[in-house]
């Protein structure tokens, strides 16, 4: 009667040892999980970012979802959505801008705030955008002792 008794203690602690194992075993997460992929910020947020004219030396900085940036050496304005500067006379700076689907309208003001232009910046590809001078161009670079106005067209690169 010893034999089978034990032999019942041994099936019953098989029992609750693989009961206890599936009970640890149970939510742990499988090492096999397919990754999500989320997408770039340049997709979701394609106006947030600095660009590049490499042709004309100018650079823009956006964010224009937040009010983020600001202009160097016009930290006493605060923060701003964008400003440009680089290979033109002076700083300009966001006053305005509205978006819809892929293309920006900007309108920029210079430091002095005696000139203003309106761009429409238009994304091309994920990392290309079209700047278009609205109604003329009042932005100006020096060449020599001479202001001239930069392109009406330029291409800009994120980097």
């Amino acid at each position: 009667m010893k034999a089978p008794q034990n032999h019942r203690k041994m099936k019953i602690h098989l029992f609750l040892f693989f009961i206890f194992l599936g009970q640890f075993f149970w939510g742990q997460q499988p090492h096999c999980q397919p990754q999500t992929i989320s997408q770039p910020d340049t997709l979701v947020r394609p106006f947030e970012g600095h660009f590049h004219c490499k042709e004309t030396g100018v650079d823009l900085y956006l964010n224009l979802y937040e009010n983020t940036l600001t202009a160097p050496g016009f930290d006493f304005l605060g923060t701003m959505h964008g400003y440009m500067l680089g290979n033109i006379y002076g700083t300009w700076m966001l006053t305005r801008h509205d978006i819809k689907g892929k293309t920006a309208h900007l309108r920029f003001s210079n430091d002095i705030g005696s000139d203003a232009q309106d761009i429409e910046f238009t994304q091309t590809t994920d990392s290309t955008y079209l700047y278009r001078a609205v109604g003329g161009n009042a932005i100006r670079r020096a060449v020599g002792r001479k202001l001239e106005k930069v392109t009406d067209l330029m291409e800009f690169k994120r980097r």
